[in-house]
């Protein structure tokens, strides 16, 4: 007789592992406690469905365990991943240098594609479903009881994912059911979300503007990590990918109480900007600093920048001492804003912390503490960067609970 395998939890990492869990002979039960499979699939990539990056090494993901995410990506990759979609009909298509999306560029089409799967191996899907709790009986046999049904299974897949985007159905569930079951789980925090920064009146003045930079994240002082790209500014902080990338460490500091603050660099491809700016205002009689800022920033930020570097922006150019030069230069290229707090984790795109990797083989994804409970997904203590590391991990850790 088969195996019983219960899955819980439909999203990526469930789906992969039930669907692997299935194609190997196992009797797969997978159970959402949503109305539907997949939900926060369609809403990665901005609906298009980032699945992987080419450029894929353990500097892209932040895990309580060194070398964790590195042993399981060794067994099942980026390049594992695009096999496996070719077979499920899904041709990539890459853009920006290693991204890589569905050529149809939906991501509808990979939750098709999915749930194409289970059906094709016989999963039995039980959405609607709620676990109440998770017994292990001394013969090693599992119940696990839902408000509709008692299941046994022989083995269990935990991936009910984390606290991140709770609109999906993600509440943060599975970690009751670990630590029910003898895990310790690490404090989570909002990843991949915007930072909400003390600085209220220069924000306010720069809303909406989006400008090419780079962020450097800073920790009593020292840089624990860099990012560039499209920064976006709001009323209350930063956005865009180059904060989220630094948004776990960030979330990870605040939590421990550390003076945490974002450098940000505005243009970063000028390498002596002080001296850029003196000789740009002798070229031609700018007459204003705000009229020496046109054309490299945008307005507000240019005059926001100018006010916090001490200077009025109708002063003359030619006026300026050569320390006036480099304190606007710092305030462009290096102003400090002290970061308050994260998004919260509605907002927020994935989630730093889960369950403790110390207790999970990497090779397996089998629990250490009990015996044929695995885990898949985010709610591991797994965190990757912006740029479909996130579904590559959720796909890498449902193989490996699928498969063994």
């Amino acid at each position: 007789m088969a195996l019983r395998v219960c899955v819980i939890g439909a999203g990526p990492a469930g789906m992969t592992a039930a669907s692997v869990a299935a194609q190997n002979g196992f009797q797969t039960v997978l159970i959402e406690h949503g109305e539907r499979v997949g939900r926060k699939i369609l809403l990665t990539g901005n609906g298009k469905c980032n699945f992987t990056n080419l450029h894929l090494d353990e500097s892209c993901y932040h895990a309580g365990t060194e070398k964790f995410a590195a042993r399981a990506l060794s067994h099942f990759g980026a390049d594992d991943a695009v096999r496996w979609f070719r077979t499920l009909g899904i041709e990539p298509l890459e853009k920006h240098g290693g991204y890589l999306y569905p050529h149809s560029e939906q991501a509808s089409s990979v939750l098709n594609a999915l749930r194409s799967e289970l059906d094709r191996t016989g999963v039995r899907v039980r959405t609607a479903c709620n676990v109440k709790r998770i017994t292990r009986r001394p013969d090693g046999v599992f119940r696990v009881q839902t408000d509709l049904e008692m299941i046994a299974a022989d083995r269990i897949i935990l991936a009910a994912g984390s606290r991140a985007a709770s609109s999906t159905g993600s509440d943060g569930s599975g970690y009751d059911l670990a630590s029910s079951l003898g895990h310790h789980i690490i404090e989570p925090h909002p990843a991949l979300c915007a930072l909400f920064c003390a600085e209220k009146d220069f924000f306010k003045a720069v809303a909406g503007v989006r400008v090419s930079g780079e962020i450097r994240l800073l920790l009593e002082g020292g840089e624990a990590e860099r990012a560039a790209g499209e920064i976006q500014l709001n009323a209350s902080g930063l956005s865009g990918i180059p904060t989220f990338q630094v948004s776990g460490a960030a979330g990870r500091a605040l939590a421990l109480g550390r003076r945490t603050e974002a450098a940000v660099n505005f243009l970063p491809d000028y390498s002596d900007l002080a001296e850029f700016l003196r000789k740009r205002a002798s070229a031609r009689p700018y007459g204003t600093l705000e009229a020496l800022g046109n054309g490299l920033l945008n307005k507000s930020l240019w005059i926001a920048l100018v006010k916090r570097a001490g200077l009025k922006p109708g002063t003359d150019p030619a006026d300026l001492m050569e320390v006036e030069y480099h304190e606007l230069a710092d305030a462009v290229q290096n102003g400090r804003y002290r970061i308050i707090r994260t998004a919260g984790f509605e907002q927020a795109q994935t989630c730093s912390g889960g369950v403790d990797t110390s207790e999970v083989n990497p090779d397996t994804m089998e629990s250490l503490l009990v015996p044929g409970l695995f885990f898949a997904g985010e709610i591991l203590d797994v965190d990757g960067i912006c740029g479909g590391y996130n579904l590559q991990w959720c796909w890498t850790s449902g193989h490996l609970a699928g498969g063994a």
